[in-house]
């Protein structure tokens, strides 16, 4: 897997210059069904400055804790997120609040309209974001049955 590493020395990274550098990569980072929902879920909430917990994203994707937090930190490595809110538990940081990195909304914007002309459509998004949790009991059920 080749990654492309930005340079943010200094803080002199040109936002322009980054989303050419990271062009290629929108597919790897738009094509994930979980990846898009997480983007499409921090778009969504305006009311709380584009973050949300992880508990959340988790609750409403219907996904383990730990692969959110997996696709958040690709997501944070492509410069898309950031940590919002952190606390210390035991010698650890722990991240719990993530959103939007609102220092490129340009770039923001671009993985987004790429996301939307390339792979899914709003209403899939929504579709996909919003898990019914009384489906996921009757596919229980009619497992263990």
């Amino acid at each position: 897997m080749n990654k492309i590493l930005l340079n943010t020395e200094n803080g002199a990274e040109n936002e322009e210059s980054m989303i050419y550098t990271l062009r290629p990569e929108f597919n790897r980072i738009c094509y994930n069904p979980i990846r898009a929902c997480i983007i499409h879920l921090l778009v969504k909430s305006k009311e709380l400055n584009h973050a949300l917990s992880v508990e959340e994203i988790a609750r409403k994707l219907g996904k383990r804790h730990s692969v959110i937090i997996h696709h958040l930190e690709k997501l944070f490595e492509w410069k898309v997120v950031d940590v919002v809110r952190s606390f210390k538990y035991g010698g650890k940081e722990r991240r719990s609040i993530w959103g939007l990195n609102l220092k490129y909304p340009n770039l923001i914007q671009n993985v987004y309209s790429h996301m939307l002309k390339t792979f899914y459509t709003v209403s899939d998004l929504d579709k996909m974001c919003c898990v019914n949790k009384s489906v996921r009991k009757i596919l229980l059920i009619s497992i263990l049955t």
